[in-house]
């Protein structure tokens, strides 16, 4: 039978530039009992989308283990990245704990507060995927009702099309007419007059 592994206690610590210090985060860490050799660290700035040092970490902790961060907006580049980052941990029953009053998520308040976290984080995913399925209908919508989407090659312009754009034109018919007849854009009913001209 194989024991259970021990829950560990990881660090992580992150600030913007190369030139700011570490010391203070790694102190208040290692303050807690965290052993040097399990912090993890970035100086970058949040808004860059690789973090070598979160990455590593979070190939490293497993179910039950605690990451300890001085405040909550080390894990993430914006806010909606600390959230889904927090809901992801929590979905691996890893804990986030932070020295910042009033964010400890390992409390009984943090986790229902973790708990509503992971709920927004899965309400923006879906949104997301709601966007990008609409705008994916609407494309092939538009398409299927002959509208020219962005990139694609103009409507070949016959001499005799051009010459049948002529002769309705001629009679009186308007643009939006002519393209509904010959099965063309109006942009192509312009071209067509102006090629004839």
């Amino acid at each position: 039978m194989t024991p259970q592994s021990t829950k560990k206690t990881f660090g992580y610590i992150r600030v913007s530039t190369v030139a700011q210090n570490l010391d203070r985060q790694t102190d208040a860490l290692v303050a807690q009992g965290i052993h040097a050799s399990d912090i993890f660290s970035d100086k970058l700035s949040g808004a860059r989308q690789s973090r070598p040092g979160l990455d590593a970490l979070l190939r490293v902790v497993r179910p039950g283990d605690t990451i300890t961060v001085q405040s909550l907006d080390r894990l993430g580049r914006t806010a909606l990245h600390v959230l889904q980052t927090i809901a992801d941990l929590h979905e691996r029953d890893i804990a986030v704990r932070s020295l910042k009053d009033g964010e400890d998520l390992t409390s009984t308040t943090g986790r229902l507060l973790a708990g509503i976290i992971v709920h927004i984080a899965e309400w923006e995913r879906n949104m997301n995927a709601e966007r990008v399925a609409e705008a994916r209908a609407a494309r092939a919508s538009r398409a299927q009702a002959g509208e020219q989407v962005a990139g694609r090659p103009r409507t070949a312009l016959t001499p005799a099309k051009v010459e049948a754009v002529r002769r309705l034109r001629e009679s009186g018919m308007s643009p939006s007419a002519i393209a509904a007849n010959q099965g063309i854009s109006r942009a192509s009913v312009y071209r067509a007059l102006e090629h004839h001209q």
